[in-house]
């Protein structure tokens, strides 16, 4: 710390420039600071010439961040948000209240966290939840957050997890989309169907799903594709398309009758879902409640069978047998 004192001209200087960074515009981060835009662009100004090198380019339209000052905003945002948590954690150490950070999928933030939310909050008030809202895969570390969901979590020295449900994926459609186009099924006409994908490489391609139950083939039908999961299953919701659902984002659309199955099979992949956080430092009070949160909702969760709407659940056919695509 003594050497970082001495490459910052005062340590006021590190907020003014996130502020800046964060709005890119003096003016507003001036607002934040409660102080005027001339004190920040001389504090920015001072910045610069001490570390000879400019942060932000100045053009009559506004600023950018220069090369070297993205470099810098995320250096210092990273910290800033450690700092942060570590304060939080001595604030909430003992008592119920504090902000629980989640590492989590758009999917998951958007159709399953946010129908639940006003039950979470008249649960628990005195806590605030925060999303690190990732794009694709649940993958990766944990860092820097109190939980994670991840697919298919490896048990290992560095994290803890708790096993929240098993993989299942069903078709679902709008009620209004299956009364007017029809179920999936073995000799219906896809040209009647629209199948809403995800791009890249994904798990469950809807030709694998369709295969696995001896379903029409993907032939004839139409097609939205999407680089978000979220926005999938919303085609669906909103009578677009038919989604393959994962039951643990499409729950509440089921239930509460937004979203319905197309077909009548449910395909179990036999891989889960779990919890995960670190194993570096202590769960505070409120992370422990909003842990055990979860594992309720999802226990609650599995007591309804996936395939609600219909009689039978099925599992796909053994890999060894001819599939038609």
């Amino acid at each position: 710390m003594t050497s970082l004192r001495r490459l910052v001209p005062s340590p006021s200087a590190l907020f003014v420039f996130e502020a800046a960074a964060r709005y890119l515009s003096f003016t507003q981060a001036a607002g934040e600071l409660s102080v005027t835009q001339s004190a920040v662009s001389r504090m920015i100004a001072r910045f610069e010439a001490h570390l000879g090198a400019k942060l932000f380019h100045r053009a009559p339209t506004g600023i950018e961040l220069t090369e070297e000052g993205r470099q810098l905003y995320a250096a210092v945002t990273s910290s800033f948000q450690r700092v942060e948590m570590a304060i939080e954690d001595i604030r909430s150490q003992h008592g119920e209240q504090g902000t629980v950070t989640l590492s989590i999928s758009s999917a998951f933030a958007m159709h399953w966290i946010m129908p639940r939310l006003p039950a979470f909050e008249a649960q628990f008030p005195e806590i605030d939840l925060r999303f690190q809202v990732m794009r694709g895969e649940p993958l990766g570390p944990v860092q820097d957050v109190d939980f994670g969901i991840r697919y298919d979590a490896q048990d290992d020295a560095e994290h803890l997890r708790w096993p929240l449900l098993a993989e299942e994926i069903l078709p679902v459609c709008s009620p209004d989309y299956l009364k007017q186009h029809g179920a999936l099924t073995a000799d219906c006409d896809m040209s009647r169907h629209t199948l809403a994908h995800l791009s890249g490489t994904t798990r469950l391609p809807w030709a694998r799903f369709l295969a696995a139950f001896d379903l029409a083939g993907l032939r004839g039908s139409r097609s939205l594709t999407f680089s978000d999961y979220a926005l999938v299953l919303q085609a669906a919701i909103s009578g677009r398309a038919i989604a393959l659902g994962w039951r643990h984002v499409a729950s509440h659309a089921l239930s509460d009758g937004s979203l319905v199955p197309a077909a009548p099979h449910v395909f179990s992949t036999g891989r889960h879902y779990y919890l995960v956080a670190t194993s570096n430092r202590p769960l505070r009070k409120p992370a422990l409640l909003v842990r055990d949160w979860l594992l309720n909702e999802m226990t609650e969760l599995q007591k309804v069978p996936a395939q609600a709407a219909s009689k039978t659940e099925h599992s796909p056919k053994p890999a060894g047998k001819k599939r038609r695509v």
